[in-house]
């Protein structure tokens, strides 16, 4: 396992409660470009590492197995946040994260999380779908986000720009099949937690929601209706809101 020392945006003062943000696959810092600021504004010190692969951080011909991204992760961020959040196949890592010990935050966000993944054609062929079909202009990912801004389009234009997509892959379908739905318990009983979801999940569809909320409490599910896969981009104000509920620096100080 050899590690690499991965590129990390981050916003606020040092010293205040640290919040840990895991962006979903072929994504990169940008992804936070509006959520990092308003947290910030609330009193935390925002990191947002990019995973191997992606963004600015080394483009790798391996690692991209779950125990290297995430020793890639523990190097360049605290074990013990006061939040975690993970969005997508960041939610992956970030329960992976928790269940293995790797990090032990007071509080955990999932969002939109890819907690099963039930082979490796699925993630193969939602890769290269992206790869040829997804606009590489802010108009057109504009049209497909209607609730984006025009800051969160360019920095999905970006992160599409500075993917590896074999590195993706490998990431994304190298570690298929797995399935965390049955660990959901263990992860709300570890840590206080929210899933926090759209309306219509890909990832998470409408039997497996039931389930989670049988399994944590209807209180840990936070459906999202006007939302996309992106919550934090399609309604700041909600998103932000889930947070702080859990960890309020505000309270705290």
């Amino acid at each position: 396992m050899t590690m690499v020392p991965l590129n990390v945006a981050s916003w606020g003062a040092p010293g205040g409660p640290v919040c840990v943000c895991l962006h979903g696959i072929t994504a990169n810092s940008n992804s936070w470009t509006r959520l990092g600021p308003r947290l910030a504004e609330l009193g935390f010190r925002v990191l947002a590492p990019e995973l191997r692969g992606h963004g600015e951080s080394p483009k790798t011909a391996d690692g991209y197995d779950t125990s290297t991204l995430l020793a890639d992760l523990a190097a360049v961020v605290p074990a013990q946040p006061a939040v975690l959040i993970g969005h997508s196949f960041g939610g992956y890592l970030a329960q992976e994260a928790v269940l293995r010990g790797v990090f032990r935050p007071e509080a955990l966000i999932l969002e939109d999380p890819v907690s099963h993944q039930p082979d490796q054609e699925v993630p193969t062929a939602m890769l290269a779908y992206d790869r040829e079909h997804l606009p590489r202009d802010i108009e057109g990912i504009m049209a497909l986000n209607a609730h984006w801004t025009r800051l969160d389009a360019a920095g999905k234009v970006l992160s599409l720009e500075q993917v590896d997509w074999a590195g993706a892959r490998a990431a994304f379908a190298g570690n298929a099949p797995w399935d965390l739905r049955g660990a959901a318990a263990r992860v709300a009983a570890t840590v206080p937690t929210r899933w926090v979801l759209p309306g219509e999940s890909r990832f998470v569809p409408e039997g497996d929601v039931a389930a989670l909320r049988a399994a944590v409490g209807a209180d840990s599910v936070v459906v999202v209706p006007q939302a996309g896969h992106s919550i934090h981009r399609d309604d700041l104000d909600c998103f932000v809101d889930v947070v702080t509920s859990l960890y309020d620096p505000r309270s705290r100080s």
